[in-house]
């Protein structure tokens, strides 16, 4: 039987798999329903699935050829830090970008603390403030 950290970084491979190839299955696949999701940078937190969808959608439309990859993982209890080198613009953009994910008993993300550049300046408007 893995331990809880090796089940945790099993999850973020499914996580950056699903980043990368389909992201609103990424939101139902690896977050939990009320999960918090903190831009630290903009100091903005998304409650829940249907919020983490506005801002996922908002960033495809901006440029959905966005893709990461891991450079980095440590694990330690329900908590895996990940360092990343996430491509933007079809690869011409390679920024490094960092995340801490806490994970629930059943390996969904309750918490993600991300700590990144955004070269496309998708996540630079609140998607919930052109709904409400």
């Amino acid at each position: 039987m893995p331990t809880v950290e090796e089940r945790n970084k099993e999850r973020v491979e499914h996580w950056v798999w699903t980043w990368n190839n389909d992201v609103m299955r990424m939101v139902d696949e690896c977050y939990a329903e009320n999960c918090e999701v903190t831009d630290m940078f903009r100091g903005r937190t998304f409650r829940g699935r249907e919020e983490l969808r506005l801002i996922e959608k908002q960033m495809m439309q901006v440029d959905a050829s966005r893709r990461m990859t891991v450079t980095r993982m440590v694990a330690s209890g329900d908590t895996v830090a990940v360092e990343v080198d996430a491509s933007w613009g079809d690869g011409g953009t390679v920024v490094k970008n960092c995340v801490f994910l806490t994970f629930d008993d059943n390996g969904l993300i309750i918490s993600d603390h991300s700590y990144g550049n955004d070269p496309s300046g998708a996540a630079a408007e609140d998607p919930r403030e052109a709904t409400a």
